[in-house]
C-alpha cells in the first residue's frame, strides 16, 4: 500500500470520567428516574472509566505516530494523558459555542454532531471512542486511501429489511428504547435516497470535516435536533453515518470488512472467551488492528487484570 500523503490527519477522542462526583451530581439534576438505569440512555456504565483513555492514547502514539494532533473532548475534565503527539483538551463549551443552552449534555450523539467545530481541526480526522485500542501499526492509507476519500469498516444493509426485523423484535418484546442501528438508518435516510445504510462497527471512524459542515450548514434544523437532547433519544441520528452516506453517493467511500481488523470482548463473557479473543490479536498472520473491551466496569477483577497485562505487553 502506498502510504504517502500530502495532508494532515488529526484524531478526536471523546472521554468522560464517570467517577467524578461533580459530573455525577450534574447528571442527576437532569435525568428522569426511568432513564437512569436504561443502558442505552443513561445507565452508569455509559460513563464508567477504568483508565481506558490512557491505553487509547498510548496505542495511537505507538502505532499511529504520523497523527498531527490529538483532541480530547470533555466536560471540564482532564485525563492527564502522556503523549509524544501534541494533545489538546477541548471542553464542551468550545464546540457548543452559540448553543450553550443545550449544555450540559450527557449524550455522545449530541457531542459527535459538533466535533467538526473544533478549531483548528484538520479536514481529514479520525474519531475514536475512549475505549478503542490500536493493536498494530496502521498507516494513513488504512483510513484515507487518497485525499477526500475514506475507508469505512462496515457493510451495506437494506433499510427496508432491517426495519422489518426491528418490527418483529418489538412484537416479540425484545426491542430497546434507543438503538444504534436505528440511529444509523435514520441518518442514512436524511443523507441519501439509496434505501440502504452502512452498518458501522466499533472501530475508529475517519471523517471529512467539510462534508459535515456542508450537511449541517444546509440542515440547521437537524443540527438543533441532534444537539437538543441531553440524553440519548430515538430522535438522535449518527453524524458519522451522514458523512459516509454523502461520500457513498459521491463515490468516495470504500467499504472494508470488519471481522479481520476488529477484536471485541464483551463484559458478560468469561475468561475462556477472553483468552480466545486475545489470541486473535497475537496469533501469526493476524490482521487485527483495533480492539475494544466493552464495559470494563462490569468485569471481574481477574478478567480486568488479564486484560491489563495484555494491553501493557502490547504497548510496551
Amino acid at each position: 500500500m502506498n502510504t504517502q500523503r500530502h495532508f494532515d490527519i488529526d484524531v478526536v477522542v471523546t472521554w468522560v470520567d464517570g467517577n467524578d462526583a461533580v459530573l455525577n451530581a450534574k447528571r442527576a439534576a437532569y435525568i428522569r428516574p426511568e432513564e437512569a438505569q436504561e443502558k442505552d440512555i443513561a445507565a452508569p456504565t455509559r460513563y464508567a472509566d477504568r483508565g481506558e483513555i490512557h491505553w487509547c492514547i498510548r496505542s495511537i502514539n505507538k502505532f499511529m505516530p504520523w497523527v498531527r494532533r490529538i483532541y480530547i473532548v470533555t466536560d471540564r475534565q482532564d485525563p492527564k494523558v502522556e503523549s509524544r503527539i501534541p494533545v489538546e483538551i477541548v471542553d464542551h463549551q468550545v464546540i457548543f459555542r452559540g448553543f450553550e443552552q443545550y449544555l450540559p449534555t450527557f449524550n455522545s450523539l449530541s457531542i459527535e454532531a459538533l466535533l467538526w467545530r473544533i478549531l483548528p481541526l484538520s479536514e481529514h480526522f479520525i474519531y475514536f471512542n475512549d475505549d478503542l485500542l490500536v493493536c498494530r501499526k496502521v498507516e494513513p492509507g488504512d483510513f484515507f486511501p487518497s485525499e477526500g476519500h475514506i475507508n469505512c469498516y462496515g457493510s451495506k444493509s437494506s433499510i427496508f429489511w432491517t426495519k422489518a426485523w426491528f418490527r418483529l423484535k418489538r412484537l416479540l418484546g425484545h426491542s430497546c428504547q434507543v438503538n444504534h442501528i436505528q440511529q444509523m438508518m435514520y441518518a442514512a435516510e436524511l443523507a441519501s435516497n439509496s434505501g440502504s445504510f452502512i452498518r458501522l462497527a466499533h472501530t475508529p471512524r475517519p471523517l471529512l470535516r467539510s462534508t459535515l459542515i456542508q450537511f449541517y450548514d444546509s440542515h440547521y434544523d437537524r443540527l438543533i435536533q441532534n444537539i437538543s437532547y441531553r440524553f440519548r433519544s430515538p430522535y438522535n441520528f449518527r453524524t458519522d453515518e451522514i458523512c459516509y452516506m454523502k461520500l457513498w453517493d459521491e463515490g468516495k467511500l470504500h467499504l472494508r470488512p470488519v471481522r479481520p481488523v476488529l477484536m471485541r470482548y464483551y463484559s458478560k463473557k468469561g475468561m475462556m472467551q477472553l483468552e480466545w479473543t486475545l489470541r486473535r490479536v497475537t496469533r501469526p498472520g493476524s490482521k487485527v488492528c483495533f480492539g475494544c473491551f466493552y464495559a470494563l466496569d462490569q468485569v471481574s477483577d481477574e478478567v480486568f487484570a488479564r486484560i491489563k497485562r495484555f494491553v501493557e505487553e502490547l504497548l510496551k
